[in-house]
């Protein structure tokens, strides 16, 4: 513990109290020593003393101490004396005693707002964080639930159609031809509901991992949603942190997301390119465009991506496009997002 803190933990009843004594015992300083030397300075530390240790009003009380004390020191030592003339030199002193104080305290309530300011934020960070990683696990629990709870169902479901199609089949062509359709139909669902699981739960991001994750959620939007999703990359584009990908990913999911909710588009482009020393990821769409400007918005959505781009060295954009539509953009660079490729 410091000696700052242990001074700030005691009581203000003892602090001002020391204080007191601290300006008394200067007093006595400076009434055995000549007047050639000031003390002048030292008048100021009880004042900074009570400030220090929170007091809200003492501070001016401690000015007309501080300048008691050096009145009472210097009355029969000043060389100049005159009662009015000295009088006015102790209102002089007690003007720059107060000064002193209200300074004191000024500093001190702009280190605590600068501080409180500070914990705000590293508060409101933790949070962003932590809405992040309840998000993240969330959707991992509904994938690997989609994958390992429904998908399997739904297997079972396709077998006992499959052998239900098998006994009917040459007795019954008709009720066959319609357990063949339920089977036709609960493949389809199978097929969309691990479609579903892998965009939710991507698998493991490795080299390679990010374009095939974006090319699978192109593709299980067309399937799944009456839009036309197309995905481009270009350049050395392979990135070695999978947490890196993972934000990437998110970034043009929710992205995505947003299009399908709002945008009423028709058209969307994911695009993920490195050029020198960036690596951009886009997602551009044809619809009706930003109601307003995106500083405005008060949506989790973007407030997410902006934090996951923040979390990985990145930049976030989201502008309208001439033609019509939306385009969000991230771009980091090429370092941050592969090392071992930037190292090669």
């Amino acid at each position: 513990m410091s000696l700052l803190t242990a001074f700030q933990r005691q009581s203000k009843g003892l602090v001002l109290a020391e204080a007191l004594l601290l300006a008394v015992g200067i007093g006595l300083l400076d009434y055995h020593t000549p007047w050639q030397w000031t003390l002048l300075i030292l008048y100021a530390l009880p004042i900074f003393m009570v400030v220090l240790n929170g007091h809200r009003s003492a501070h001016i009380f401690m000015a007309f101490v501080t300048t008691g004390a050096w009145y009472w020191a210097n009355y029969n030592t000043h060389p100049y004396f005159n009662p009015n003339a000295y009088l006015w030199i102790g209102v002089n002193r007690l003007v720059y005693f107060i000064f002193v104080a209200v300074g004191a305290r000024a500093l001190k309530d702009q280190r605590e707002e600068m501080r409180a300011r500070v914990e705000a934020m590293e508060h409101a960070r933790e949070l962003e964080q932590e809405i992040v990683r309840v998000s993240e696990r969330e959707q991992m629990r509904i994938g690997q639930d989609l994958h390992d709870g429904i998908c399997q169902r739904l297997a079972a479901i396709d077998c006992a159609a499959a052998c239900l199609k098998a006994e009917l089949q040459g007795k019954h062509p008709t009720e066959a031809a319609s357990a063949a359709t339920i089977q036709r139909m609960l493949k389809e669902a199978i097929v969309e509901t691990r479609g579903l699981a892998r965009g939710i739960f991507p698998v493991q991001m490795d080299a390679e991992g990010l374009p095939a994750a974006l090319e699978e959620l192109a593709t299980t939007t067309n399937r799944l949603r009456q839009l036309n999703v197309t995905f481009d990359t270009s350049g050395e584009v392979g990135i070695s942190e999978p947490a890196t990908a993972m934000h990437l990913f998110r970034i043009a999911q929710e992205a995505l997301n947003n299009v399908v909710r709002h945008a009423g588009a028709r058209h969307v482009t994911i695009s993920l390119h490195r050029e020198m020393d960036r690596l951009t990821l886009t997602v551009a769409d044809d619809g009706c465009g930003l109601v307003e400007p995106p500083v405005k918005s008060n949506g989790m959505g973007l407030r997410t991506m902006s934090y996951r781009a923040r979390q990985i060295g990145g930049e976030l954009e989201v502008t309208p496009l001439t033609a019509g539509g939306t385009m969000v953009r991230c771009a980091l660079p090429a370092l941050a997002a592969s090392p071992l490729l930037s190292a090669q």
